[in-house]
């Protein structure tokens, strides 16, 4: 194999092959990066079994060819050549050589008939999106998700599509993140579950990318690819909790709230949280106030008023403020809206004018 390439084409290409590769003592292979030059295309290949991409760059072949180098190794190498504008890449014997203007280097190959072919979806339903609305939809909800791999269901984000609208959906049980996009024609996606291990590697493949996607759809496998990248994950199979049904339709109290006085709030609350992250949030409609208390035995305790705009009965819960504070980013306007039922029923939170994002909180038991 010998080809010639633009340095900083090779250099993106590698970074988001780099996303899913990992060190895995049992197989070795999955180390390495494959490289394969045909028809003036060279196209780079990393997996570590449970997702893969492969990222094709327009190239110059003088021989094709297909090899396996460390990937490690030669990110380092590609990334640490600066001033340069071409690469020139060689297989002689068993070894690839590097060539720059400046500099000329040399790393072992390894058997690259070892390295995993990556699967193509059989019988898939085919969608086609831009990758923004994958990767808002995701980036909405994806930390809501359960971090433990006990119920691979709830560890997962759920897509599905509703009346021209894409859903994304996670939960952990304890709070659940809906984002719905609207997207004309997106009534075909039956319902999948995605671990977010895998979505995540996933978004960090495609920030950046601008192109429509298509999105391959098959019984345990979703493969979304773009003009120069392929990306292929497995999806879980099983069912998704039918979280709608916990969901209140009716509130007593309503409170509006103000999310940059809200945030400044909570980081003062911060300080004073105790190990459970809880605080204690009570209305009072008469001084068009809410209060927010919180206690840590170690450090002492602090009562913060925020102002705010109060319907309803009065209304005191335990939270974890955390959960509060991981759902701004999904906020998007300036005013925030909770909802409340009863004592031990959950809260929901919106952005006021914003119907497509929703955030239900379990209340903490004190």
């Amino acid at each position: 194999m010998k080809i010639e390439a633009t340095l900083e084409k090779i250099k993106e290409a590698v970074s988001r092959a780099q996303k899913v590769s990992a060190k895995n003592l049992s197989l070795p292979i999955l180390e390495n990066v494959l490289l394969t030059a045909s028809e003036n295309i060279l196209t780079i290949r990393s997996t570590n079994l449970h997702v893969g991409v492969e990222i094709m760059v327009p190239v110059k072949i003088e021989q094709e060819g297909e090899i396996a180098v460390k990937l490690d190794i030669f990110s380092q190498i590609i990334n640490s050549l600066h001033g340069e504008h071409k690469v020139v890449l060689e297989v002689i014997e068993n070894t690839c050589h590097i060539h720059t203007e400046k500099s000329d280097m040399e790393i072992k190959l390894f058997p690259h008939t070892d390295f995993p072919t990556l699967p193509r979806v059989e019988d898939a339903v085919e969608i086609e999106l831009p990758i923004e609305t994958i990767i808002n939809g995701v980036r909405s909800v994806v930390y809501s998700a359960s971090l433990s791999d006990i119920k691979p269901e709830i560890s997962s984000v759920y897509i599905y599509s509703e009346n021209n609208e894409i859903v994304f959906v996670a939960t952990d049980s304890f709070r659940l993140a809906e984002k719905r996009i609207v997207v004309e024609g997106a009534n075909t996606i039956p319902g999948i579950i995605v671990p977010i291990k895998n979505i995540q590697e996933c978004i960090k493949i495609f920030t950046g990318i601008t192109d429509t996607t298509k999105l391959f759809i098959g019984k345990n496998q979703l493969s979304i690819q773009s003009n120069n990248i392929y990306f292929t994950s497995r999806i879980v199979d099983g069912n998704y909790p039918d979280y709608k049904q916990i969901i209140p339709q009716e509130s007593l109290t309503d409170v509006v709230i103000l999310k940059d006085e809200l945030i400044q709030s909570l980081r003062l609350v911060n300080v004073f949280s105790d190990n459970f992250n809880q605080i204690l949030m009570k209305t009072n409609s008469e001084k068009g106030q809410i209060s927010i208390h919180s206690r840590n035995t170690d450090v002492g305790e602090n009562n913060t008023t925020v102002d705010a705009a109060i319907t309803g009965v009065g209304v005191e819960m335990y939270l974890n403020h955390k959960y509060l504070s991981d759902a701004f980013g999904a906020l998007t306007s300036d005013s925030i809206n909770f909802s409340f039922t009863e004592k031990n029923k959950p809260c929901i939170i919106k952005s006021v004018g914003d119907p497509s994002f929703l955030y239900l909180i379990m209340p903490m038991n004190r």
